[in-house]
């Protein structure tokens, strides 16, 4: 797995743990017609969506907002 969806997977899986945040980003790929894999930068809006929703229920919005922000620094 690379780029944006190992990062992605990797903030997350302290949160929800490793089989959620995988879940969350294979998820978002599968909806777009892609593989995790296949995930680009161009798909970052829908994904933070997604991560967005997941965290929701378990996190507060600035918590939310700074894992955003290290997924946006190390992916760019």
């Amino acid at each position: 797995m690379g780029g944006i969806a190992s990062v992605a997977m990797g903030a997350l899986d302290p949160f929800v743990g490793a089989m959620a945040a995988s879940t969350c980003v294979r998820g978002t790929a599968l909806a777009m017609g892609k593989t995790a894999d296949e995930l680009t930068l161009e798909d970052w809006p829908t994904l933070q969506a997604s991560i967005r929703r997941l965290l929701s229920p378990i996190a507060p919005e600035s918590v939310i907002s700074q894992i955003i922000s290290d997924i946006e620094q190390e992916v760019r």
